[in-house]
């Protein structure tokens, strides 16, 4: 889930004592649960989306219409027991980490902490802010989250920002998709360094994986660069009849 390099670099900021945030906008284990023999996916029934699997209590929930419903024991197309799944979410990043970090310790011997904060991890009354205050406490040493950590949070000792998964706004169907991202990964870079501190050796770093890493947002972001980033969406959407230049009407329901 996350490059060698990447995992050194983090584990070299842990060893300084500094916090990490890690952003993976999409929870739940898995998006899509499937069948290797009849290429059934876990579709839901009621919209055009896909239930998602979460691990932790064995359900596949739709995140559009809320449909919630158990795992199936067997494929329900063909009745192959063996269903794997497709993609990563939050819950799964989390387990990454755990077991990377039981193989890699502190240096005083403890184990490191991972927590995870999405809209699952934070249904019950209060548990956001309980799990804040974990993290602005130090008792936290990676925190995983959704977007949910990225905007207005002032983490005084996260030293490096890491986007775990960055391209699947690139080419969506949405044309507003890469203008959110850019917005995203800006406001998720703000978390990095908020506090100078002694501790702090070298300057807080943001690293995002990506298989593109030669796009125009990402070369834009390098340079922070909205402006340019701005007039080049412009120009596309000028060119592909898209608003601003336009008016479009959408209808939801």
């Amino acid at each position: 889930m996350l490059a060698p390099a990447l995992l050194d670099a983090l584990h070299e900021r842990l060893a300084r004592g500094e916090q990490s945030l890690l952003l993976l906008n999409r929870r739940g284990y898995a998006p899509v649960l499937h069948c290797g023999a009849c290429a059934w996916k876990s579709q839901c029934p009621h919209c055009s989306a896909y239930r998602v699997f979460h691990r932790e209590d064995r359900t596949l929930r739709c995140h559009h219409c809320g449909l919630s419903n158990r795992v199936p024991r067997h494929c329900p197309g063909c009745g192959n027991l063996d269903l794997g799944w497709q993609g990563r979410g939050t819950e799964q990043l989390q387990a990454h980490l755990e077991a990377f970090f039981a193989q890699t310790p502190h240096p005083d011997g403890r184990a490191y902490s991972v927590l995870r904060i999405d809209a699952d991890s934070t249904r019950l009354k209060g548990s956001l802010e309980t799990q804040l205050d974990q993290v602005h406490g130090g008792e936290v040493d990676v925190l995983v989250g959704t977007q949910m950590i990225a905007k207005g949070h002032d983490f005084q000792r996260v030293g490096m920002v890491v986007v775990a998964e960055a391209d699947g706004a690139l080419f969506s169907v949405d044309f507003r998709a890469p203008e959110r991202l850019f917005a995203l990964l800006m406001q998720a870079g703000g978390r990095a360094g908020r506090a100078v501190r002694a501790a702090f050796t070298r300057p807080a770093q943001v690293w995002i994986q990506t298989r593109h890493p030669d796009h125009e947002l990402f070369n834009a972001l390098r340079q922070h660069d909205y402006a340019g980033f701005a007039q080049l969406q412009l120009q596309q959407r000028a060119a592909a009849g898209l608003p601003p230049w336009t008016h479009q009407a959408l209808l939801r329901a």
